[in-house]
């Protein structure tokens, strides 16, 4: 299992999550500009069927938003429950310290990647600033991976370093 290779420290699974994160919201916030640019294209056959599948899929869509919050939090769950069942000694907490400021520099690019595609002017991200702006909980995870990088390695290393003398490192 991939979690159980690292004993030393939790910043590749941080990593990790921060990347589901930065690109499941970017799929959902694309498909959603591709399912948009097809309902321009077929508005000419309004019919009663098209306004109701439309209306339907745009209802089902919406839930995206909340499951990526959902999947968000139950990663950092896992990720919690994990940290406290590696053993590990108390000096590698030194490498979550430094890991804590490259997830954040990587936390700034992903977050940068994503304020240029959204607000940009050309190519594919023309018109994606409209989609982005119907999904509040994706722009705000994805506005701030730095800091939940950040807060989340600091969670798991508490959580991972925290245990007594007891616990067979």
């Amino acid at each position: 299992m991939f979690l159980k290779n690292n004993k030393k420290g939790q910043v590749t699974q941080v990593l990790t999550l921060m990347l589901v994160i930065f690109v499941v919201g970017l799929t959902v916030i694309l498909g959603k500009l591709i399912l948009s640019s097809f309902y321009t294209a077929i508005e000419s056959e309004n019919t009663d069927a098209m306004t109701t599948a439309q209306e339907s899929v745009e209802a089902q869509y919406a839930v995206f938003d909340y499951g990526l919050v959902t999947l968000t939090i139950i990663m950092i769950i896992g990720l919690s429950i994990t940290s406290f069942l590696i053993p590990t000694h108390p000096i590698f907490f030194g490498i979550n310290v430094v890991g804590i400021f490259f997830l954040v520099f990587i936390g700034m690019i992903l977050t940068n990647v994503y304020g240029e595609m959204v607000a940009g002017e050309t190519g594919i991200s023309t018109g994606l600033d409209e989609v982005a702006e119907d999904y509040s909980k994706t722009n705000f995870l994805l506005s701030k991976l730095p800091y939940i990088g950040a807060v989340v390695l600091g969670i798991v290393s508490i959580v991972q370093f925290s245990k007594g003398r007891g616990s067979g490192y």
